[in-house]
């Protein structure tokens, strides 16, 4: 387990003498980190203002991703629900056909005073009321 314990230590910045290359280099750095401070905030302020634009852009794709999925949801609910209408809908007009084939076969002398169109909308208007 590590210690908690830690030492401040004074920074050095500014008390390097400046007669060594190193304090030379380094006086110089802080020379030009000075003159530049506008310019490095500036670049800051940039770079934190992009990872804030990252983050929203991260949202808005992740709500986008949810919204794709939840769409493809209802589009597969919705052909599921038609397929289910459309198959209501030629069973229905397989029992009118099958009904036409009948009322035909019995009614060939014309005695029922019925035509076949007559004959199908009855059918098909009692058929949609049991839906």
């Amino acid at each position: 387990m590590m210690s908690k314990d830690f030492e401040v230590v004074e920074s050095r910045r500014g008390k390097v003498a400046n007669t060594s290359s190193s304090g030379t280099v380094n006086n110089k750095l802080q020379d030009a980190l000075a003159d530049n401070m506008g310019n490095i905030i500036e670049l800051a302020k940039d770079i934190t203002d992009i990872n804030r634009m990252k983050v929203q852009s991260d949202a808005i794709l992740a709500k986008m991703a949810e919204d794709r999925k939840m769409l493809i949801t209802e589009a597969e609910a919705y052909v599921l629900r038609k397929n289910v209408d459309t198959k209501n809908t030629v069973d229905k007009m397989r029992v009118v056909q099958d009904l036409l084939r009948d009322f035909y076969t019995y009614n060939k002398n014309g005695s029922s005073n019925l035509t076949g169109e007559e004959f199908t909308k009855v059918i098909s208007d009692i058929l949609n009321t049991m839906e």
